[in-house]
């Protein structure tokens, strides 16, 4: 009757009297005692369960600290059998390095505090205290001491959620589950939830905002991949932004990372990049000025939008205009200046990027953040009459300014020659909204060369490398992606070789010459060679060229499959995939056997990167057209003003006799395998083509 009116009390007053049972010092005792808690011979609480709260008064705590407890509580030590887990439990996960340093602990010590439990069917239902379960069971406990509380449903839930979110160790999004389930249960509001725990209104609304993150982003939150405090910022876009921002810059293998960009810069780039104002871009607004999906053409917002407050609520088509947007300027500033580099600090939309580089155009990715490279000189702002009180201040603003522009002039003429010479790097650096120039210095480049002066003279010495020109940097890089165009053949040629039969029709020159060049490489020594009657013409070794030249006999007809079969196995293992060309002779040779054996497969590899590096050398032959005519133009103005003002002085023609006869030029010296027959070290035409 006394426990009746307790409950009916508590629950009119609208507030949880949040009392501890105070323990007997037997029984005390008994439950944190680790043998008596484990011990077999033990037996279960029940015959003599004692009522705690009539043994001794209850001690008060504070409402934030401790849960909701019953007067109609008991401590029981209960058989880890009967005892089964809730659904309701926010915490669903357990790390189980904690969890076996807590099962250790018990192992030790014993449970000291007791798990709370509510009687269901013939055993009980965890309320809180499940990871002690838990370890409990891993420690070996037979039994483990409970509260054993008289609860429903509601009382057991929020009993859960309360116990539970007021522990150091909860993740944030099983915080996050567990405000989420008690606003849902309709027994709490924000407020509510402020009072009871003690946080701010601001810390529970971006706790609850977790629950909305995608699955891609919420697995790498509850494995510490990003922090609580990315994880929010992200959080506050909807499902197909953030599905955009985990592809672009959290997925492995993105363009651009932010897994180690700073909570508040990620977040200005969210905001950037995904707001919708339109006088934050820089496309063309017309067709945007009668479209309907700007705000400031709606009646609702007409009387309410003054100035820049207009909208987009065609997110598709506004990303679409400020993609295409930043393509065409970024192939404008090339153009305008083909000494400039196309690059990104990260912030570059992945769509302009991918449509640069299908275009030929290389992207640069930055070492540095973009803070670190310089801006250049600024042009100092004209002084307005308006701005000064009298004649004579802005007189002297004037010849301030004056003297400012003859430092900018000066300024910007050294920087010029600099990118010219390649001591200075000039970047356009594509961001989410625009293009901006910036200036890297490039230092020389101290390297350590090994020097050979003779025999026993060989020493270490330090050579400065001066930077190279735009021109020159730019034909590096034509060839770099040639040789990247034939690295990718090679490759992928190679993987057709693992797949393709050989004929057994019969063989063709060429591919007896390459048979023999063949064996002469991976076989054949070089005193083998000379064995042979194979010599160099200088030196004390064959090149490749001469064994190639001397590698032109067949001698047996009949093994035409297994020349063929060896030479898709030489060329699989033997052929370059890094610094080669179409020039190279291995590689021309593998293209060239694979044309005559596999043509379908062979010409779908070749064409596939061969388009490719068509276009890039396409536009890096605008540059460096624009930037040889420049040059010439310029050496002819130079010209033009050195001349000196007189008549060139005739030379007398030779006389027919007087020239000189150009000498033969001598013949390689290759000793034939066999004395009676001369060795062809002629090169097909065929070959000559393909080299």
């Amino acid at each position: 009757m006394q426990t009746a009116k307790a409950n009916s009390k508590s629950k009119q007053s609208g507030k949880s009297a949040v009392r501890t049972p105070a323990v007997s010092e037997a029984v005390a005792a008994q439950a944190q005692d680790p043998v008596a808690a484990g011990s077999p011979d033990m037996k279960p609480a029940e015959p003599q369960a004692t009522d705690i709260g009539a043994v001794n008064p209850v001690a008060e705590t504070s409402p934030v600290e401790q849960p909701a407890v019953h007067p109609e509580t008991d401590v029981r030590l209960l058989d880890l059998n009967k005892i089964v887990n809730s659904t309701y439990n926010p915490r669903k996960n357990f790390r189980e390095e904690t969890l076996l340093e807590l099962a250790e602990s018990i192992r030790q010590s014993g449970v000291l505090q007791p798990i709370c439990v509510r009687p269901r069917d013939e055993g009980f239902e965890i309320v809180y205290g499940e990871r002690r379960y838990w370890a409990a069971a891993m420690a070996n406990l037979k039994f483990i001491p409970a509260l054993v509380r008289d609860l429903s449903d509601a009382e057991a839930e929020d009993a859960a959620i309360t116990e539970n979110l007021q522990r150091e160790d909860v993740r944030p999004r099983e915080e996050a589950a567990a405000y989420k389930r008690a606003l849902q249960s309709g027994r709490h509001t924000i407020e509510s939830l402020v009072g009871k725990f003690g946080k701010s209104e601001a810390y529970i609304r971006s706790r609850l905002k977790l629950c909305e993150l995608i699955d891609a982003l919420a697995g790498m939150l509850d494995k510490e991949d990003i922090s609580v405090g990315v994880a929010t910022e992200i959080a506050k876009y909807p499902a197909d932004i953030q599905q955009e921002v985990y592809n672009d810059h959290f997925a492995e293998g993105c363009y651009s990372s932010w897994k180690t960009a700073r909570i508040k810069e990620i977040a200005r780039r969210l905001y950037e990049r995904y707001m919708t104002k339109l006088e934050s871009y820089n496309f063309d607004k017309t067709e945007c000025l009668s479209c309907q999906h700007n705000t400031a053409n709606q009646v609702l917002f007409k009387d309410e939008c003054t100035g820049g407050c207009a909208g987009c609520q065609n997110r598709e088509c506004m990303i679409r205009k400020n993609n295409e947007f930043l393509v065409q300027k970024a192939v404008k500033l090339l153009k305008d200046d083909p000494r400039t580099t196309l690059a990104t600090g990260g912030e570059t939309p992945a769509a302009v990027q991918e449509a640069l580089e299908q275009e030929g155009y290389h992207v640069e990715e930055l070492e540095y953040s973009v803070y670190h490279y310089d801006k250049g000189p600024q042009m100092p702002d004209a002084p307005q009459a308006e701005e000064f009180e009298s004649e004579e201040d802005f007189t002297a603003a004037k010849e301030e300014y004056g003297a400012e522009m003859a430092v900018f002039a000066e300024e910007t003429q050294q920087l010029e020659f600099d990118i010219s010479e390649g001591r200075v790097r000039k970047y356009a650096i594509i961001g989410n909204l625009d293009i901006e120039i910036r200036y890297e210095e490039i230092e020389d480049e101290e390297r350590e060369v090994t020097v050979n002066e003779g025999q026993d003279d060989e020493h270490k010495v330090f050579v400065t490398v001066v930077p190279p020109s735009p021109l020159e940097g730019l034909m590096q890089q034509d060839r770099r992606n040639r040789e990247i165009c034939y690295e990718h053949i090679t490759t992928d040629m190679k993987r057709v070789f693992l797949d393709v039969k050989v004929a057994n029709k019969p063989l063709q020159k060429e591919e007896q010459q390459m048979f023999y060049y063949a064996v002469m490489q991976r076989v054949m020594s070089d005193s083998k060679l000379r064995q042979c009657g194979f010599r160099p013409k200088e030196g004390s070794y064959l090149t490749d060229r001469e064994q190639f030249a001397a590698a032109g006999r067949i001698t047996v007809k009949q093994q035409a499959a297994l020349v063929r079969a060896f030479l898709v196995d030489y060329f699989r293992s033997a052929a370059p995939e890094y610094g080669c060309t179409d020039e190279t002779l291995l590689t021309g040779m593998m293209c060239r056997f694979a044309d005559m054996n596999f043509t379908e497969q062979s010409q779908k590899v070749q064409q596939e990167y061969l388009q490719v590096y068509e276009r890039r050398k396409a536009r890096l032959q605008e540059q460096i057209d624009a930037l040889q005519a420049k040059a010439e133009s310029e050496e002819l103005a130079v010209s033009m003003q050195e001349a000196p003002d007189v008549e060139p002085e005739e030379l007398p023609d030779l006389l027919p006799d007087e020239t000189p006869d150009a000498e033969p030029s001598p013949e390689p010296l290759i000793i034939p395998m066999d004395p009676d027959i001369e060795p062809d070290t002629r090169m097909p035409e065929e070959m000559k083509a393909a080299a």
